[in-house]
């Protein structure tokens, strides 16, 4: 009987692998056509109404170019970047504003007198009311709700024949960005985004130029292994004892406690299938158990989306008898 057992066992595992096999072909077949000619010319760029360039590939590879602290948060959340934007943009504008600003004129002279006074050499001097006066340094400024510009000029002539300006400004830009995507009915992924200026009240006052908009999206279409995916889990099972005859089976329940290394799906989170699960298992004695290949039914499922099936063998530490049946259940 035993025999017979491992023989059924071994035959329901390779069924199990070929349909994992024909479901990862069906699988590619689907990607094909989701990756058409057609998809990649929907999802060009079209900078005058917004719209990204979107490309599928591995958007966790730029998490390097990211600054520290952002780094950092991904990394103490365990979070997967699954969305990676770089946006590049230009804001022309011309402000032309006249200003007046006073200046202090002393040690006044006469104009006929000047052929009698030493004047200070390389300074600037203004005439006001038939009289000559020394200037002070003096100042200019602008301000509006983006920007404050001061300026500084001596008024006295350098050698190579320059008056030294000194011009000091913050830039203060309040800016407002609306993001949106898209998906088409053949699976074409569109990423849209208008940025705004806004004053010192919250209206808008302007809006951006886009130069540059390139979105990396990371790929979840394709199913794929992965080859270090651990997943803990728990269910119940049935089987048939090594022991029974066929005219009287043996059989046998248990509850177990698994885990697994390797899946293959969509993602971490999205998975199809899972390989070689090792268990501790409970029913008449302690077991371990094994599982070659579980299947998620809740992806053909409307309620539950995390119902893993799969043939299971085991061996009883006590009595050194083996076991063969259907294991059910969830992962933690």
């Amino acid at each position: 009987m035993k025999d017979y057992l491992l023989i059924g066992f071994l035959t329901i595992s390779l069924l199990l692998s070929g349909g994992f096999i024909v479901k990862m072909k069906l699988d590619q077949m689907q990607t094909q056509e989701v990756t058409s000619e057609l998809n990649k010319k929907l999802m060009e760029a079209d900078l005058e109404i917004g719209r990204a360039e979107t490309k599928f590939g591995n958007a966790s590879k730029h998490v390097k170019h990211l600054e520290k602290e952002l780094k950092r948060e991904i990394k103490e959340r365990n979070s997967i970047v699954t969305r990676f934007g770089e946006l590049k943009a230009k804001y022309d504008i011309e402000v032309s504003s006249k200003t007046e600003t006073s200046i202090e004129i002393k040690d006044s002279i006469f104009i006929n007198d000047c052929a009698n006074w030493e004047l200070i050499e390389g300074h600037l001097y203004v005439a006001k009311d038939k009289g000559l006066g020394v200037l002070n340094t003096f100042t200019a400024g602008y301000k509006d709700h983006r920007i404050l510009i001061g300026c500084t000029v001596s008024p006295r002539v350098t050698p190579t024949g320059t008056i030294p300006v000194d011009i000091t400004y913050n830039l203060n830009l309040k800016l407002k960005a609306e993001i949106l995507e898209t998906i088409t009915p053949t699976g074409a992924v569109n990423n849209y985004i208008r940025l705004y200026e806004l004053d010192d009240n919250g209206r808008t006052v302007g809006t951006f130029q886009v130069e540059s908009f390139t979105m990396v999206v990371d790929d979840q279409r394709t199913t794929k292994f992965i080859w270090w995916d651990p997943h803990m889990d728990m269910g119940v099972g049935l089987g048939i004892r090594s022991d029974s005859s066929i005219e009287s089976l043996n059989w046998e329940g248990n509850a177990s406690v698994g885990f697994t290394a390797i899946s293959y799906g969509l993602s971490s989170k999205d998975l199809a299938w899972r390989f070689g699960r090792l268990s501790l298992d409970i029913g008449r004695e302690i077991s371990i158990g094994f599982t070659p290949l579980l299947y998620n039914l809740g992806n053909d499922l409307p309620i539950f989306t995390n119902l893993w099936i799969g043939m299971f063998a085991h061996y009883g530490l006590a009595d050194e008898q083996w076991g063969f049946g259907l294991t059910l259940g969830a992962t933690l």
